[in-house]
């Protein structure tokens, strides 16, 4: 790829970002309907919330509703193919997915991107785990941050941990937070 075609691309990722980040910005009342005001990513221990319910296609043509996972550990991640720090940590969702850990799942909602560009991407990185499409961005107004990559690790329908931005090990870590609610 030369030179000008990264920068271009380089270009194109800043101008999405700021568009992901106005949207959410610019809605406020959407988020205040949806009872979670949380947009820093920060949970502090003791303070959990109701996970606002949501049902979305899976790239698998199968649909997923967050509420009828209510007995086990839902590792919900909000993403997109042009950020470079959330395509980072999607091998640590694989690696979580193929060790068969009995009562987590994983959902990684794409963040309004279409579908055909979901696809493209599943297909050039072979992933199976459990990716969502969410064209409208409205799995993301349920669950306003400050930006992408966020990870919600769920457990008895409440948010127990978030994750805001890429952790430095990203499948050590969430494998510790999801086995901490494994455990409870």
């Amino acid at each position: 790829m030369s030179k000008n075609a990264k920068i271009i691309l380089a270009v194109i990722g800043i101008i999405a970002v700021i568009a992901v980040v106005a949207v959410i910005a610019i809605k406020p009342d959407d988020y205040e309907q949806s009872g979670n005001s949380n947009r820093s990513g920060k949970k502090s221990a003791g303070s959990a919330e109701t996970a606002p319910d949501f049902t979305v296609k899976l790239s698998n043509g199968k649909k997923f509703t967050l509420s009828d996972h209510k007995d086990e550990v839902v590792l919900l991640n909000l993403w997109a193919t042009w950020c470079p720090p959330c395509v980072g940590e999607l091998p640590a969702f694989e690696q979580l997915k193929n060790d068969n850990i009995d009562g987590l799942v994983i959902v990684a909602v794409n963040c309004a991107e279409e579908k055909s560009t979901v696809d493209s991407f599943i297909d050039e990185n072979g992933y199976t785990f459990n990716i969502a499409y969410d064209e409208s961005g409205s799995v993301i107004k349920l669950y306003p941050t400050d930006g992408i990559p966020y990870t919600l690790i769920i457990a008895d329908g409440e948010v127990k941990k978030t994750f805001l931005g890429a952790p430095s090990d990203p499948y050590g870590e969430y494998k510790s937070a999801v086995e901490e609610y494994l455990k409870k």
